[in-house]
């Protein structure tokens, strides 16, 4: 049931794109995403070319599992639409107290 649900999240979403395929011209992202997340433009496989690419929301962080402990955590990741144009994401090592250490994304220009 789950995997239908996606599925059909996935079609509503490529739907827009799929209706003007042959005249695509690549649009900013429109969707309205949770704090912390951000929307992306995204490529996907199709059957039939063109295949434009879709709106997600992407998240700017993942979770992770710690290994040495298994304790979980949460590290910045460097998704697109995390910084302004015209600046570049990086993932800056920090320095802290007690792993895990995560980087902490920055935006430099």
């Amino acid at each position: 049931m789950q995997a239908a649900i996606q599925l059909l999240q996935l079609l509503l979403l490529a739907l827009p794109a799929v209706v003007k395929a042959e005249g695509c011209v690549t649009k900013a992202c429109t969707l309205d995403c949770q704090p912390g997340e951000t929307c992306a433009l995204q490529m996907v496989d199709c059957i039939r070319a063109p295949c434009p690419p879709i709106q997600a929301c992407v998240d700017f962080q993942e979770c992770r599992i710690y290994e040495p402990d298994r304790s979980d955590y949460c590290a910045d990741v460097c998704a697109e639409g995390r910084c302004p144009k015209g600046s570049i994401c990086e993932l800056q090592e920090v320095q802290c107290i007690r792993a895990p250490c995560p980087p902490m994304a920055t935006c430099n220009k």
